[in-house]
């Protein structure tokens, strides 16, 4: 495992190497604790005034061994929110801690393209199976509605089966679902978090929404799927993590070799590319940013900072599954253990 600490705005890299250098790193974290001066955890301050990001999925429509949907997870003093279910959500849930499964119950869709929603009958069938305590609250654009309306009919005969036949101790009324439509600038509060929904800029995809969290003092601003948007960049103003998507630069290679030209060039304007990206950062001036809906291969991360660094070279992320982001006073990464498949060697 390695880690990597940004704290206010510092980088500090310690990457993967030998066993030496891993003892030398546990010892370096060790005598962190000790000192009390900063920590590999931000949750290790005995504080809840900090917001965890943990990145569920970070992929694209095209099935990939190394990343699932786009799927995000906010966890803030009480509450735990996802952003977008995406497919595997549910089992990521898991691969976290089985509880989260059953007591995470507010959704915010960001769009309804299918990469974004595909894993909410996972997450709504299982979380209500495994003994979810609270109904699922699930927010999003005009649509949402419709959508849960249809799965709940689409599931009725295992509902019967497990809530009706077996002897499962799940009740119907334990299924009832709320879904709420939103618009540009509502603000929902949860206990202490407000969300604060974002319009954005998706090309011909109306409406389609960004979010921000604000949790005592600290903000996370995640993007969704935009072009280059004037709206996001006046919500997101000196956030402390802005988590923007990006088309990178192999991804325009694979579209374009993949589809006619015309429908090359419009999947690529729903999106925003890395330069166009960098801007955005230049403009709001986060204290960290983060990228996600890519393909996040290794071979080609170099290419896609690059780009970005001809217009902004601040602090800057390229989010994989399972990474977790904690939001306080320092900004920290921990980078996950590699719990996919790798893809294979040439």
């Amino acid at each position: 495992m390695s880690y990597k600490q940004f704290i206010q705005g510092a980088d500090v890299r310690v990457l993967r190497s030998s066993r030496y250098l891993r003892g030398f790193v546990l010892l370096a974290g060790l005598f962190l604790l000790i000192q009390n001066d900063s920590t590999l955890y931000a949750a290790e301050d005995h504080s809840d005034e900090f917001i965890k990001v943990t990145f569920l999925g970070t992929g694209t429509p095209v099935p990939n061994s190394r990343q699932f949907g786009q799927s995000i997870l906010i966890e803030a003093g009480e509450e735990k929110i996802l952003i977008d279910c995406g497919r595997g959500c549910a089992h990521r849930l898991w691969n976290i801690d089985h509880n989260l499964l059953r007591s995470t119950d507010h959704l915010f869709v960001t769009h309804l393209h299918s990469d974004h929603i595909v894993g909410i009958p996972d997450l709504y069938m299982n979380g209500w199976n495994l003994g979810r305590t609270k109904n699922l609250k699930v927010y999003g654009p005009e649509g949402v509605d419709v959508l849960m309306h249809h799965l709940r009919k689409a599931f009725e005969q295992d509902v019967v089966f497990r809530a009706d036949i077996q002897n499962h101790k799940v009740t119907r009324e334990s299924l009832e679902y709320i879904s709420k439509q939103v618009s540009d600038g509502d603000k929902i509060q949860l206990g202490e978090v407000t969300v604060t929904v974002i319009k954005v800029d998706h090309h011909i995809i109306s409406p389609a929404f960004g979010y921000r969290i604000d949790y005592k003092g600290y903000t996370v601003v995640i993007s969704g799927d935009t072009t280059y948007s004037e709206n996001l960049i006046s919500k997101s103003q000196g956030v402390d993590l802005f988590i923007h998507e990006v088309m990178s630069p192999t991804q325009e290679r694979f579209v374009r070799k993949h589809f006619e030209p015309a429908v090359a060039d419009e999947i690529i304007a729903l999106h925003t590319l890395a330069q166009d990206a960098g801007k955005v950062f230049q403009k709001t001036k986060p204290r960290m940013a983060a990228y996600t809906h890519l393909d996040n291969n290794p071979k080609f991360k170099d290419e896609l900072l690059n780009d970005t660094a001809k217009v902004w070279d601040g602090p800057l992320v390229v989010a994989e599954d399972l990474m977790t982001i904690t939001v306080g006073k320092s900004i920290q990464v921990l980078e996950p253990r590699s719990s996919v498949a790798s893809p294979k060697s040439d």
